[in-house]
């Protein structure tokens, strides 16, 4: 068993040190970079990372004055002619869900509907833009427009249950047979691994929609297979998105599958070991990597994630509480 109870004091000391003037507020990062560019101010992923690890580790301020601070400056980052929640670097479906998804954790809402994606409303539409992500190339970069897109409309309140059923249908007929990833007929020109990162961000949009996977048992290999030829990142050597990203679509496909349950215990084993044989080397407080709330929020994740999968193997004062099990997207 691993004991991260002190670690995870070191995550809650961690957010509130990158905690602004302004109640509510918090900065990505505590430090500036050689290049100059990082926003120390209070932007979107600052603020909803530390809600989305404030709520993971059960952290959450009790206080309703704290609660509704935090709720009006999220709130404050959405245009309220489109909608839309942005930040420079990242789609704005990206952005758009993911600040969406910090206002679910906290029983809030965007103030407004994404009036701006209104315009894929129609079959025809949606479906355009879909089949236009670059699913060959960059299915890793293109999840956050194909799934960040029904993430967005469905947080901000301006899906239907008409057209949720043309985004899963669209999912279901652009599967893969033979591997279960997304897109079929376009699984070449990039790593293998970024095609199971790709399709881990519909997946937890199906988890989300307690929709059927198309083809489980066969994603479920395509996983297996994956690591065990070592498509996948050195767990034990890197630290970051592809922990959470592998994990849980590792462990939830195994979940619908119902089959290769001991195989699939092994492997999560072993990427808890890696991760957190990481974790315990690193000074919390000093760490560029622990120091990053984005990266961060993904480490905890992919923990809460682990600890959910294999009972009794990471004990915490309070068990780790898994956003994608409230709302769809990371």
């Amino acid at each position: 068993m691993h004991d991260l109870r002190p670690f995870i004091r070191s995550v809650e000391t961690i957010v509130q040190r990158h905690a602004l003037e302004n109640p509510g507020e918090y900065t990505r990062w505590l430090t500036q970079n050689e290049s100059g560019n990082r926003d120390l101010g209070s932007t979107p992923y600052g603020c909803a990372n530390a809600a989305n690890i404030l709520y993971t580790i059960d952290a959450l301020p009790d206080a309703p004055h704290e609660r509704q601070a935090m709720i009006q400056v999220l709130q404050r980052f959405q245009d309220a002619e489109t909608g839309l929640f942005t930040s420079p670097g990242n789609y704005e479906t990206h952005t758009t869900a993911f600040v969406s998804g910090a206002l679910k954790l906290l029983n809030a809402k965007p103030l407004y509907t994404a009036k701006a994606l209104r315009k894929y409303e129609s079959k025809a539409a949606l479906y355009q833009f879909m089949d236009d992500i670059d699913w060959a190339k960059n299915p890793w970069l293109g999840s956050h427009l194909g799934a960040g897109l029904y993430a967005s409309m469905l947080l901000t309140g301006t899906s239907t249950d008409a057209w949720e059923d043309l985004y899963f249908s669209w999912l279901d007929a652009n599967a893969d047979p033979e591997t279960g990833l997304w897109k079929r007929g376009f699984l070449h020109g990039a790593p293998r691994f970024h095609y199971l990162a790709a399709t881990f961000h519909y997946v937890f949009n199906y988890e989300h929609a307690k929709r059927a996977l198309p083809y489980p048992k066969e994603l479920l290999d395509t996983c297996i297979q994956a690591y065990r030829e070592g498509a996948c990142i050195d767990f034990a050597k890197e630290v970051g998105w592809p922990d959470i990203d592998f994990a849980y679509l590792l462990a939830r496909v195994q979940r619908r599958a119902g089959t290769r349950f001991d195989e699939t215990q092994t492997i999560l084993r072993e990427i808890a070991d890696g991760l957190i044989s990481q974790l315990l080397r690193m000074d919390t407080m000093a760490s560029e990597t622990l120091n990053d709330l984005n990266t961060l929020f993904a480490i905890v994740c992919a923990l809460a994630v682990l600890q959910d999968a294999l009972p009794g193997y990471i004990r915490t004062s309070k068990p780790l509480k898994l956003v994608l099990d409230l709302r769809p997207f990371l």
